[in-house]
């Protein structure tokens, strides 16, 4: 008697393991220490947090202590004595405003406008022409000076510069063209603000 039997059948399959011991270990393993970091994590925090709640209670303490004193000092100073402090406190604020005052107008001045006149100076180029020096007063003042080939392309500069405070002064100031060599070719010219004195 003969009988036939499938080894392919599923039964007889040998089963793969989805998950074998080790693996098993390795993420108990890996799971605990992600617990431990987080736990150690949760500490150290929970320690800040108690560090600085304990230094703002003393402050809170030093603060009571402070006023305390002030009402102290406040029952049995002087009648005259509280309002000489908040004159001099008064004083002490007028003096600050000023300097504060005098700081915004400097910062305002150096700001309001060098950085753009250069820039249009960049762009006011023109062949044959060449700036050597700049003067900038703090009152608006204005001094260029610069080389030419051409005599000529000094007015045509002035006339090219933009309306603004610094380039209007140009133009209503004074121009100085010399030669120093008569063989040469270059020109130095001078364009002077009204205001300025010469150097």
């Amino acid at each position: 008697m003969h009988q036939q039997i499938n080894l392919y059948q599923p039964v007889f399959r040998q089963q793969r393991k989805v998950f074998s011991a080790r693996t098993l270990l390795q993420i108990l393993v890996a799971v605990t220490v992600l617990l431990l970091g987080a736990y150690a994590h949760a500490r150290w925090t929970l320690a800040a947090l108690h560090h600085t709640a304990t230094s703002i209670e003393q402050q809170y303490q030093q603060l009571e202590v402070q006023l305390a004193n002030l009402e102290i000092i406040n029952q049995s100073s002087a009648p005259g004595a509280l309002e000489n402090e908040i004159a001099r406190l008064e004083r002490s604020i007028l003096d600050q405003q000023s300097i504060l005052d005098s700081i915004g107008l400097l910062s305002i001045r150096s700001a309001a406008g060098f950085g753009d006149f250069f820039e249009t100076l960049a762009r006011q180029t023109q062949p044959g022409l060449w700036l050597t020096g700049i003067r900038l007063a703090q009152d608006g003042e204005t001094e260029l000076r610069g080389t030419t080939l051409d005599p000529e392309l000094v007015p045509d500069y002035l006339q090219r510069m933009p309306d603004w405070p610094r380039f209007r002064s140009l133009q209503q100031g004074s121009v100085h063209l010399v030669r120093h060599e008569a063989e040469k070719p270059e020109i130095e010219f001078v364009l002077r603000s009204k205001g300025l004195e010469e150097l």
